[in-house]
């Protein structure tokens, strides 16, 4: 057994995006072919002689100034003061003395013992002062509630976070919804996944893209399945045909229902009615939507407008009920009726408002 113990490490260099650490490229040491040997476990332990790793390897070879060991087949553990958080396994590896370095080469596999991740990649970094583990070139995570495609990941083991860089794909598996960004946060112990840059989000429903939403950043709560999109979101429906528009909506994709603390834009693509309000809720199953503040509805087959202080409206048959403030006009014939209630259907520009603004009990009826 070769124990490396008590040595001096320099600090590891930052870790931001596309960053490229000196051990991802092949070290340049002159290795002494008579410093080698065959079935050998090489590990380190911290002052309190609590192992920081251990590898085991089918041949190691040592440079000439022992700095760096290079090992073949490695099978290895890697530790927080004793405790073991992962288990790796590669087909070439570097231990590197002086910075306290562990370097792993070709087809790797790191499993994350406590949560039941499994990384697989082609190289693997693990920087023992700060208990970070990085993955990259071609790398794929397995997990009970997500799969996961990315770049490049780091792990965080002190902080509890890890992060997915570059071209990320994660796919949730129940409910079936898929992630795609090119940064993503994972929050484990809040079970919340965070994109802080362009991001898209698909539900799925009988393995076809049912719903999609778009944003500027999202926070998605796994454990209440709840997507909180911000910064120009756009949320496409296929059923009911709509287009939701806000620079906040928090979509609960499992429910399907959604909500708005933000001015927000709903546009019908097939009946083309478009509602705008200064926020709003939706359930999509049954396919309500409420509105409140400043509201204004628009048809634009007949060219009418509807301007209110609260909507509730029914997109499977277009109808409406309109509280507070009502004015409905129209252009063709022309026509405008104000009150303070008001229930119709758009698709036929059917309307009854009551009560005018003068306080006068009054029932208006129009049937183009």
């Amino acid at each position: 057994m070769i124990i490396f113990s008590g040595l001096s490490g320099c600090t590891p260099p930052e870790l931001p995006q596309n960053d490229v650490t000196p051990a991802q490229t092949e070290p340049e040491e002159e290795f002494d072919n008579s410093l080698t040997l065959d079935d050998v476990t090489l590990e380190q332990a911290n002052e309190k002689g609590e192992l920081l790793w251990r590898v085991k390897s089918k041949q190691a070879s040592y440079s000439k100034d022992n700095r760096i060991a290079n090992v073949t087949q490695p099978v290895g553990e890697l530790f927080r003061d004793g405790k073991l958080l992962y288990k790796v396994e590669a087909e070439l590896g570097e231990i590197y003395q002086d910075s306290k370095r562990v370097v792993l080469r070709n087809n790797i596999v790191a499993t994350d013992v406590d949560r039941g991740l499994v990384l697989r990649g082609n190289f693997l970094e693990w920087i023992v002062d700060q208990e970070i583990l990085v993955v990259r070139n071609g790398v794929t995570g397995e997990h009970e509630q997500v799969n996961i495609v990315a770049s490049e990941v780091q792990a965080f083991n002190r902080e509890k976070r890890i992060e997915f860089w570059n071209q990320v794909v994660i796919d949730v598996k129940d409910p079936v919804v898929q992630v795609r960004t090119d940064h993503v946060i994972w929050e484990w112990e809040q079970e919340k996944l965070i994109a802080d840059r362009r991001v898209e989000v698909d539900r799925y429903q009988d393995q076809m893209v049912s719903d999609r939403g778009v944003a500027g950043e999202a926070i998605i709560d796994l454990k209440t399945q709840l997507a909180d999109l911000k910064k120009n979101v756009q949320i496409a429906l296929s059923e009911p045909p709509l287009q939701v528009a806000s620079n906040q909506i928090k979509w609960q994709y499992e429910e399907q229902k959604i909500e708005s603390p933000q001015p927000i834009t709903i546009v019908h693509r097939e009946e083309q009615v478009t509602v705008t309000a200064n926020q709003g809720w939706g359930d999509i199953k049954a396919e309500q939507f409420d509105l409140v503040g400043n509201v204004v509805a628009i048809g634009q087959k007949r060219q009418a407008q509807l301007n209110t202080n609260q909507l509730t409206w029914s997109t499977s048959q277009q109808q409406f009920q309109a509280q507070g403030n009502v004015v409905y006009r129209q252009i063709d014939p022309p026509l405008t009726l104000r009150g303070n209630r008001a229930v119709g259907e758009f698709t036929s520009d059917t309307i009854v408002v009551t009560g005018d603004q003068s306080g006068g009990q009054v029932v208006t009826e129009f049937v183009p």
